[in-house]
């Protein structure tokens, strides 16, 4: 009499189907910590665009440019101001030099930076004795400073760090005192 032989896979060929389609979804599925940390080098970059193109336009042109960032909006927003004049004015809202649209920006809602948010528990800019205060003017020569009211003091800029956050993950973008270089890390 001649055996049959039973239909049906061994272990060893289900053991081998299995671990090869865990194989191929672990590469098919996308690494998630990666993409925030793209979308938190995102928000980091447009934040550290944006203080360089408000330095840049103030060595360029010789007048005030600065930009004012909100935690409670999370909005940041590029400007020019009268910085001859006491007190000093907000003359309006930069242009963007590509998109040619007012230079703002939510970092929580926009385009490929959505999630993250500014997460500093205080204004972000630290001018001493003077206090914190939400927005940043350079000068001329790309200082970074502030002018309270009436009076024509040029404080300096102590400390200016931005902390971005998305989930457990942060980035942080400075401005250095006296030079106004912009640093992201």
């Amino acid at each position: 009499m001649r055996l049959q032989r039973a239909q049906g896979y061994s272990l060893i060929e289900l053991l081998l189907v299995i671990g090869l389609l865990a194989l191929i979804a672990s590469v098919a599925v996308p690494d998630f910590d990666n993409n925030r940390d793209v979308t938190l080098d995102r928000a980091a970059a447009e934040v550290a665009t944006a203080l360089r193109f408000a330095r840049s336009e103030a060595i360029r042109t010789g007048e005030g440019h600065g930009l004012t960032i909100s935690q409670s909006t999370q909005k940041v927003t590029v400007k020019e101001y009268d910085i001859s004049i006491v007190p000093i004015v907000t003359v309006g809202t930069l242009t963007h030099p590509i998109s040619k649209q007012p230079y703002d920006f939510n970092v929580n809602t926009s385009n490929g930076t959505k999630g993250v948010t500014i997460s500093n528990s205080t204004d972000i800019f630290d001018y001493g004795s003077e206090g914190r205060r939400r927005s940043l003017i350079f000068d001329a020569n790309g200082t970074p400073i502030w002018i309270i009211g009436s009076d024509p003091t040029r404080h300096l800029l102590e400390d200016g760090t931005v902390e971005l956050s998305l989930g457990t993950q942060q980035r942080f973008v400075s401005v250095a005192p006296v030079t106004g270089r912009v640093t992201v890390q």
